[in-house]
């Protein structure tokens, strides 16, 4: 289930459990809040359990399940950072999710260690498509008596990187800032670039040969103390998927479906890829390759790497 279908299908009914699943803490935030107020929020101090990794125990979660809410019609249990279960406690809270009362509802913020799970509505959190972003940006400035335009809004989404945690963050920021209006400018002097966007700016740069604004970004990427290796994966992995936008002629919807990413992401790769001929893309990913191999032998330092990547693309 899409995040957006579940306000609706919640005034339908109420399940038994739904797994919150995706990247977005602020979806996931939401997604718990509206799964919390269906449930009734009459005595919660009866009504309301939450367990995370400090206090997990299976049997105090099948304790709390099992017990009828006091003076409302649900309970809910909030269940979320949960690094590691045992395979005994798997077995308990599989036989206690399944034998659950009509009168309790479940929300398990995912991780890997749920994998055992087998039922339950899952509800996507990742980042969400441009268009309910564009409509939640709307809603938000207008609450505020102001207007965005849309090629504003297009540059919030992409700066933010499809993140709504930042999209809503930036938003607090701009809308005291700005009078009547939230225009581009303001977005690009106000917001800090997710590191996305940067990739994707760099690519533009790198493609149009502007050595110069190339290692500004660089420079400014490797300001951010992120870990250089991380860096250099994430250029590798945009390039990889810039290859492989350009060599398929799958539709985009597909192609996002094979790679894990969304649409728009794969219809922007194929604009970038469009700066890059196909013997480019192919020589820029042996590059990787050797690069990669480099690193991992300890014959180059991973700063090192990234300025090799990039003097390499902009003069071969």
């Amino acid at each position: 289930m899409k995040f957006i279908e579940l306000p609706q299908t919640l005034k339908q009914k109420v399940e038994n459990l739904y797994i919150l699943k995706g990247d977005d803490s602020f979806v996931i935030d939401s997604a718990i809040k509206h799964i919390n107020n269906a449930c009734g929020n009459e005595m919660p101090d009866f009504n309301k359990s939450f367990f995370d990794n400090e206090n997990f125990s299976a049997t105090k979660i099948q304790e709390s399940i099992n017990m009828l809410p006091f003076g409302n019609d649900r309970k809910f249990i909030l269940i979320k950072q949960i690094e590691k279960i045992s395979d005994s406690d798997k077995k308990l809270l599989t036989q206690t999710f399944e034998t659950m009362p009509s009168t309790t509802t479940v929300a398990v913020v995912y991780t890997d260690a749920w994998k055992f799970l087998k039922d339950g509505v899952i509800v996507d959190c990742s980042k969400q498509s441009f268009d309910l972003l564009s409509k939640y940006i709307k809603v938000e400035v207008s609450k505020n008596n102001l207007v965005i335009s849309s090629d504003a809004i297009k540059t919030l989404i992409e700066i933010c990187g499809f993140n709504l945690t930042n999209i809503s963050n930036e938003l607090k920021k701009l809308i005291p800032y700005c009078e009547d209006e939230i225009a581009s400018d303001d977005i690009i002097s106000l917001v800090d670039p997710d590191i996305e966007f940067q990739i994707f700016e760099l690519t533009e740069n790198l493609g149009s040969k502007n050595a110069t604004k190339s290692l500004e970004i660089l420079s400014n990427f490797l300001s951010r103390k992120e870990p250089v290796q991380n860096l250099f994966s994430l250029i590798s992995n945009h390039f990889r998927r810039l290859a492989h936008s350009s060599f398929s002629t799958a539709p985009a919807d597909e192609l996002a479906n094979l790679l894990g990413v969304k649409e728009y992401a794969i219809i922007k790769a194929r604009q970038q890829a469009k700066f890059f001929s196909k013997a480019q893309l192919k020589n820029i990913l042996s590059t990787l390759e050797e690069i990669d191999n480099m690193i991992k032998s300890g014959k180059m330092a991973s700063e090192n790497a990234i300025y090799y990547l990039i003097f390499k693309i902009l003069y071969c």
